[in-house]
């Protein structure tokens, strides 16, 4: 059981939480009897967080909600919202068992996390500094395969195809094939509505997306920084943590990922 191989976890939260008021402890178990997997989601990034020097307290809303999470690191600030694929949804989306039995075909959770983004957006929203989306997730097999550098460059550009023009006389393929997108389930941008061949920005209330195994040992951290959010993310204030981005030029068309 979850509650079992992650004790210690627990445990190390409850001692943290015991040191704001009481009733936030009290609605951290509950959460951990209604969704295990969210409340160790929780635990886990803010003992990520810790172990990364940062200085880390609540900031949940008790009656209206919020983000979880402020942080303090070399006098900057910036707001943390911790969220959760669970097992049985990452298998659903993946078609990945959560530990390994044989070689199959699996997909990236790109719609899944991207849905994910559109609901945290709100609660990121009218925050006076940087805000932080921390996905996790306890499934092995997905935090091996679909929360590695790949995925994380699918969720800046969005779904990509091998495209070639075609001939419409000889019905021929013309030149190299190359790779497009209709920025579908982009993370960050989005066709504009006026104007078909040009994109806007989209949920800018979040600065950053931190993709999380933490059902693997050690834990992958993959950071995505957005291009053009309402605060930016200062990504040295998690210098240990790889973070890509779209490289200059992007606003022309050419969807490249770089790594910082």
């Amino acid at each position: 059981m979850m509650k079992d191989e992650y004790s210690q976890l627990i445990d190390e939260h409850h001692k943290w939480l015991k040191g704001f008021e009481e009733e936030r402890l009290r609605l951290w178990k509950k959460l951990c009897n209604a969704n295990l997997e969210a409340a160790l989601c929780e635990a886990a990034t803010r003992k990520l967080l810790v172990g990364h020097g940062c200085d880390v307290e609540p900031f949940e809303d008790r009656a209206s909600g919020g983000v979880d999470f402020k942080c303090s690191k070399n006098g900057n600030t910036f707001y943390v919202e911790a969220t959760c694929i669970t097992k049985e949804v990452a298998s659903e989306q993946s078609g990945l068992t959560h530990l390994p039995n044989k070689a199959s075909y699996y997909k990236f959770l790109t719609r899944t996390i991207w849905q994910e983004l559109c609901n945290k957006t709100p609660q990121c929203s009218g925050l006076d500094t940087s805000c932080i989306v921390v996905i996790g997730t306890f499934h092995f097999q997905v935090g091996c395969r679909c929360f590695r550098d790949l995925a994380a460059e699918d969720l800046l550009t969005g779904k990509t195809y091998i495209t070639q023009r075609i001939d419409t006389k000889s019905g021929e393929a013309v030149g190299e094939a190359y790779q497009s997108t209709k920025l579908e389930s982009a993370a960050f941008i989005r066709p504009d509505k006026n104007s078909p061949n040009l994109f806007e920005h989209a949920r800018c209330p979040i600065s950053a997306v931190l993709l999380c195994s933490f059902g693997t040992d050690p834990i992958k951290t993959t950071g995505i920084l957005h291009p053009d959010p309402n605060n930016p993310f200062n990504r040295d204030l998690l210098s240990d943590i790889k973070f890509c981005k779209l490289a200059d030029g992007y606003k022309n068309g050419s969807l490249e990922v770089e790594w910082i």
